[in-house]
């Protein structure tokens, strides 16, 4: 189907306040599981990509291999919410704070275990830390 731009706007509006309506009819129940499921949601993005995104930042080490080893445990989510954290006591934490950790550990042992970053990588990393540092 082709659309105007104009007509193609209205349809992505009336797209957004439908899927919006259905949010909020479902959400509607206090003890609707959409919250749980929003929550397992973000815990799987900060434990994915919360520990690449701080170390890329703030180490500079971190290479290219380190970072998609940490994303990769990201999948460990999973393994906590539907195998440990279900034995209970210390075990029943909420799943972002082990992936986080886990894949902090796993990123900068992969990091330290493969090469150092490229010089370019690091040249830029310095520029913008130096940068950063002359603003502060």
């Amino acid at each position: 189907i082709k659309l105007s731009n104009r007509a193609a706007i209205i349809v992505a509006r009336l797209t957004v306040l439908a899927i919006a309506g259905l949010a909020c009819f479902m959400a509607r129940d206090p003890n609707s599981s959409v919250f749980a499921i929003v929550s397992f949601a973000w815990a799987g993005f900060g434990g994915t990509f919360g520990p690449v995104m701080l170390f890329s930042l703030f180490w500079r080490r971190t290479n290219r291999w380190g970072a998609l080893a940490g994303m990769l445990t990201g999948s460990m989510v999973f393994i906590w919410k539907f195998l440990v954290r279900p034995m209970g006591g210390l075990w029943n934490i909420y799943e972002l704070l082990p992936s986080f950790v886990v894949a902090s550990v796993v990123l900068v042992a992969v990091s330290l275990l493969t090469g150092a970053p490229e010089k370019a990588v690091t040249d830029d990393f310095d520029k913008v830390r130096h940068w950063d540092a002359a603003q502060g």
